[in-house]
C-alpha cells in the first residue's frame, strides 16, 4: 500500500482562546482604570514636594542674598502687603509665607531666626530659621 506524501499527522498546538485574551484584557483596563488617578495624585504630590524643597532652599539663602546686597530686610510675609519694603524671595504662585514674629536679616548676613509658616493650598509646612544664619529645619 501507498501512502498519500500529502498526508501528514496533525500537531496540536497549545495556544489561548479568544475568551482567555478578553478575560486578560479586561483585567488589564480594569487595574490601568485604578492606577492611572493613583499616579496623577502621586505627581502632584512630587511636584509640590519639588517646589517646597526649592522654597525652603530660597529660604536658606536670604541671609546670604542680604550680605551680598549689603542691606537688611525683615521678612513678616509673602506675597508682600502694599508699603512693605521690598524683599529677595520670590515664591511660585499658589505659595504664600507668614512668619509668626518678624525675621530680621541684617547686612552682614546674620538673623534674628524665627518659624517659618509655608502654605500651599490647604497644606502647612513649619519650617524653623536657626539664628544666627537662619538655617532651615523643618518641625
Amino acid at each position: 500500500m501507498r501512502t498519500s506524501a500529502i498526508y501528514r499527522p496533525v500537531k496540536f498546538v497549545r495556544a489561548y482562546t479568544l475568551l482567555e485574551l478578553l478575560v486578560v484584557l479586561v483585567l488589564m483596563s480594569l487595574l490601568t482604570s485604578l492606577i492611572l488617578p493613583r499616579l496623577a495624585q502621586v505627581y502632584d504630590s512630587l511636584q509640590i514636594a519639588y517646589t517646597r524643597e526649592e522654597i525652603i532652599s530660597r529660604l536658606a539663602g536670604l541671609s546670604y542674598s542680604a550680605f551680598q546686597q549689603g542691606q537688611g530686610f525683615q521678612l513678616i510675609s509673602y506675597p508682600l502687603a502694599k508699603g512693605m519694603s521690598p524683599i529677595p524671595l520670590e515664591l511660585p504662585s499658589g505659595w504664600s509665607l507668614t512668619t509668626e514674629t518678624p525675621i530680621t536679616f541684617r547686612a552682614n548676613g546674620a538673623c534674628t531666626g524665627g518659624v517659618v509658616l509655608l502654605n500651599y493650598q490647604s497644606q502647612q509646612l513649619r519650617v524653623n530659621l536657626i539664628a544666627p544664619f537662619c538655617t532651615p529645619r523643618r518641625t
